[in-house]
């Protein structure tokens, strides 16, 4: 096995327990265990937990930055974008129910104003919303984009409190399909001022 490979593994480990067990209950040792990788080969690798944590975190975000990306390669219509990010959260509404939202439940478990860990998981949530804002500028939302980037996140976020706290995942989902609808519902006003100014250029030339 390559120390490549050995280090990918524990920080994957790392990842899935703090979201199941939450990061103050869980040890160098149960993420060892988990990653089946001696104790005292952890310390070659990561001298403490947190900068486990932080690696975690690094890595959710980085595959959160790559799929906005993708999302922006391959999706033309910046609405249709912000739709299919909201179905990442229908694909994990189980794993969200049972134990919440990864990121957050790393900002629950250490002070958020201090602590790097949290501060780095709190960009993750900063990158969703500067992304999202970007596609609602695209749309012709101006300044109430930023307000409605939050307000997708919020939404997801509020669901996913409810339905770990209902053990109930169709509260996800029936969120989706709410937050869905209201973009569906966002009239395009790039294209809107587009016409507007057709129409005025026609009854120029008329």
């Amino acid at each position: 096995m390559t120390t490549q490979n050995k280090r990918d593994r524990l920080v994957d480990s790392a990842a899935t327990l703090f979201h199941q067990n939450g990061l103050s209950s869980t040890s160098l040792a149960d993420i060892a265990k988990h990653a089946d990788i001696p104790i005292g080969n952890v310390y070659y690798y990561f001298k403490a937990k947190e900068e486990l944590a932080l690696a975690a975190i690094n890595k959710r975000k980085e595959q959160f930055s790559f799929a906005f990306a993708l999302l922006d390669e391959s999706v033309l219509d910046p609405r249709q974008r912000l739709v299919e990010a909201l179905r990442y959260f229908e694909k994990v509404r189980d794993e969200y129910t049972k134990y919440g939202c990864p990121v957050g439940k790393i900002i629950d478990d250490v002070d958020a104003q201090k602590d790097p860990i949290a501060k780095v998981a709190a960009q993750v949530f900063t990158d969703f919303v500067d992304w999202a804002e970007r596609q609602f500028k695209s749309l012709g939302q101006g300044d109430d984009s930023r307000r409605y980037a939050i307000s997708l996140m919020s939404g997801v976020q509020g669901a996913t409190i409810m339905a770990k706290a209902f053990h109930n995942p169709q509260i996800i989902s029936d969120e989706i399909a709410r937050l869905g609808a209201w973009l569906e519902s966002l009239p395009n006003r790039r294209i809107s001022l587009g016409k507007v100014g057709m129409k005025a250029d026609a009854s120029s030339a008329a």
